[in-house]
């Protein structure tokens, strides 16, 4: 298990929660990302919906998020 706590995790993974609307159930965040390697970094803002849990499990959706992501940015 990964003792990491949440802030950690999603420090280290470049991903800064910008804002987190629970009326509607949205969390809006940036994470960064290389489109090439070698290239400068770039950053994106997006938005996903907040699922009910701990701030462990928020942290845990966004970095699986921002990888998934990533992958698909990273060419």
């Amino acid at each position: 298990m990964d003792e990491t706590s949440w802030r950690a995790r999603l420090a280290k993974s470049n991903i800064n929660i910008k804002h987190i609307d629970y009326d509607s159930r949205k969390i809006y965040f940036d994470f960064s990302y290389r489109p090439k390697p070698g290239a400068p970094i770039k950053w994106v803002s997006t938005v996903d919906e907040v699922g009910v849990g701990t701030y462990q499990d928020l942290a845990e959706r966004l970095c699986n998020l921002v990888l998934e992501l990533r992958k698909e940015l990273e060419v």
